[in-house]
Order: structure tokens, then sequence, then C-alpha cells
């Protein structure tokens, strides 16, 4: 019986060893992080100061990530690199958002503007 309970112990081992120790590295995830941090870079995160807070922890979690994966914790770092890709789509979508509101903004101001004029 002791017998038949080791052997099956480290059958059990040995497959939690293989599938544990054969995690791909997440390249998809790195490719979209990577996009998604240049994303938000070109749509002027730098600007925008809650955007750029996001763009900065996009940045930290993708080298965490590149880091783990040189450890060989791939299936760790494919769960950062995805948050990282999160982190840059949201500071796109916060200076873009401060985008619209300065576009809207100077509308507002070119109304006032014209009404002055119309009416003095």
């Amino acid at each position: 019986m002791n017998r038949l309970r080791a052997f099956s112990l480290a059958a059990v081992s040995a497959v939690m060893f293989v599938a544990c120790a054969g995690a791909p590295k997440p390249e998809a995830q790195m490719a979209s992080s990577e996009g998604a941090i240049r994303g938000a870079s070109e749509a002027g995160a730098a600007a925008i100061p809650q955007a750029q807070l996001h763009l900065r922890l996009a940045e930290e979690q993708r080298q965490t990530a590149l880091a783990m994966i040189k450890d060989g914790h791939n299936d760790r770092a494919k769960y950062v690199l995805e948050r990282s890709e999160a982190d840059a789509e949201l500071a796109i979508a916060l200076a873009r958002q401060g985008a619209a509101e300065k576009d809207a903004s100077d509308a507002n101001v070119k109304v006032e503007t014209l009404e002055q004029k119309v009416n003095p």
C-alpha cells in the first residue's frame, strides 16, 4: 500500500512539474503590451497627469514581466503583461478625454468671443 501511495505521489508530482515548467513565452501579450504603451505615448498621455501615471505603471509592469520571463515565470508574466496593456489602454482613453475636454474648452472660448462681438 505504501508503495502504491509513493508511486501515485511521484506521478502526480511529475505531472505538476511538467505542466508548470512548460508554460510558453507570452509572445502575444508582449507585443500587445508594447503596442498599447506606444499608442499611449503617441496619444499624448505624457501631457495629461492621470494618463501619465497609468502610462508609467504600464511601462513598469512590462519591465517586471520581462524580468519574470527571463527567470522562467512565463505564466505569471502573462498576467502582468495583460495588466500592463490594460493600464496603457486606460492611459490612451484618459489622453483622448483630456484632448476632447481641451477642444470643448477652446470651442466655448470661441463661442463667447463671437457672442461678445455680436452683442457688445
